[in-house]
């Protein structure tokens, strides 16, 4: 029988969060009305607002399954849990505002809906804070562990289990890998067995007991998938399956019902929203906009600098393609002597680059190359997150050749990117490159730009 801890943890989670709306409401009483701010009809009894309980909770509550807040299992960053909790907590004291205009047997305080908001989101954010570090010391201490064993030895095999290793909190913790061959048996995938043959899965997943199976090998039948689901159900076993195509679909596939046939697709994109692309855009504006008023000095000695080392042209302009495969100019400081690929014709940047001139160097080494792009983002051409646009000599090769690599321009071309935070720039792996952008399409949000935004400023890995 397997462990019911992500049920407990559930509980747990609805527990805090109704007690920490409890604790908001009856501190947001003693603010409003007891913390010295004016009151024109006086100080009303705790009473008269205790029953509004009885419609703030469930709301509250409501509010946040609807967000996913309560999932067995979400691999969301504490941070952006955090920013999801403010979010919801936001619409959820909308909603009782404007439920307070229809309810009119009592007054409530418009500002105690505002304390009652300010210390939610304290509260229940610290709350939630507080069970994550608790769950997270019982995996340290190796307890509510998810043991997983993992069927194919692939590509993905190996990310999975650096993933596991580098996310320790998850507490998943991979106990064995089943290979198609006979000589991987013996071997270690970063510190994990091979401990068996695929063809014997049934046997192995009864002496391991495992709590969770992830199947990666593509060879499997359908026939045999079957089995291997209806197994893992028989013996209550979680089962996931890497159902990616060329390792680039990520968490966009949806399925759509028509008639009862189930079909998959790709869900809308979060940009495909026009209010995130409203928000978006105005976020760009406001900090581009700051940014280079910000730079300007900053620009000014650089083009200075540029100018005294050989004169030429202090920018340089580039074909590079964007949303929806337009073709647009790039501005970017010149790093490179004029006419640097006459004899080369496009390439990369590469370390040690003879064309580079030495404040070229200098400017590329430290991403102050890419500043005019402010300009291309400001025009409405680019953003300041989002997938690096390439030219169009490298993207009429890769679109052949990359499976999904077109689906990078269905958003603008960013200034920075997922990619490139993680080291993926230059000459470094296109496959590699296409997973980090899809992730970041499929996971858009203001909290993610403004991370990535934080982690350029010491993203200097590839720089060159």
């Amino acid at each position: 029988m397997r462990s019911g801890h992500p049920r407990r943890m559930i509980a747990a989670t609805i527990l805090v969060d109704t007690a920490m709306v409890v604790a908001s409401f009856i501190v947001a009483y003693f603010f409003r009305f007891l913390g010295g701010l004016p009151t024109e009809l006086g100080v009303p009894p705790l009473s008269d607002y205790w029953h509004a309980l009885f419609g703030i909770i469930p709301v509250y509550l409501w509010l946040f399954r609807e967000a996913g807040l309560y999932q067995p299992s979400r691999h969301m960053r504490r941070i952006e849990e955090i920013f999801l909790v403010i979010k919801v907590v936001t619409y959820a004291v909308i909603l009782l505002m404007a439920l307070t205009f229809f309810y009119r047997q009592f007054s409530y305080s418009r500002l105690y809906l505002v304390f009652i908001w300010l210390f939610s989101c304290i509260f229940i954010s610290v709350g939630r804070y507080a069970l994550i570090q608790w769950s997270y010391w019982r995996r340290s201490q190796r307890k509510d562990l998810i043991e997983v064993l993992l069927i194919g030895l692939t590509a993905n095999t190996r990310n999975l289990i650096v993933w596991a290793k580098n996310n320790p909190h998850y507490g998943q913790v991979p106990v064995g890998i089943l290979a198609q061959n006979v000589e991987d048996i013996g071997k270690h995938i970063e510190g994990v067995p091979v401990v068996g043959l695929t063809e014997h899965w049934e046997t192995l997943i009864q002496k391991l007991q495992p709590n969770q199976v992830v199947l990666l090998d593509t060879s499997l039948s359908r026939e045999r998938i079957t089995d291997l689901v209806a197994a893992c159900e028989d013996a209550f076993i979680d089962f996931k399956m890497g159902a990616d195509i060329h390792g680039l679909i990520a968490s966009n596939v949806g399925v759509e019902y028509v008639s009862h046939i189930p079909l998959l697709g790709f869900r809308s994109l979060p940009l495909d929203d026009p209010w995130n692309r409203f928000l978006k855009r105005s976020f760009d504006l406001i900090v581009a906009g700051i940014m280079a008023v910000v730079f300007l000095p900053v620009g000014i000695a650089v083009a200075l600098m540029i100018k005294l080392e050989g004169g030429g042209p202090i920018f340089y302009f580039q074909e590079r393609v964007g949303r929806d495969g337009n073709v647009f100019p790039l501005i970017k400081f010149r790093t490179m002597k004029i006419d640097a690929e006459e004899e080369t014709g496009p390439v990369w940047a590469r370390p040690k680059d003879a064309r580079r001139t030495r404040i070229g160097e200098f400017l590329r080494r430290w991403n102050l190359d890419e500043f005019p792009q402010l300009l291309n983002v400001l025009s409405g051409s680019m953003t300041l997150v989002g997938p690096r646009p390439e030219r169009p000599h490298f993207v009429d090769k890769f679109r052949e050749k990359v499976p999904r690599y077109m689906a990078r321009h269905k958003i603008k071309s960013g200034l920075t990117g997922w990619a490139q935070v993680h080291g993926l720039r230059g000459d470094t792996s296109i496959e590699e490159r296409i997973k980090y952008d899809l992730y970041y399409m499929e996971n858009w949000s203001l909290l993610l730009d403004v991370e990535i935004l934080m982690m350029t400023l010491f993203a200097f890995k590839n720089a060159y």
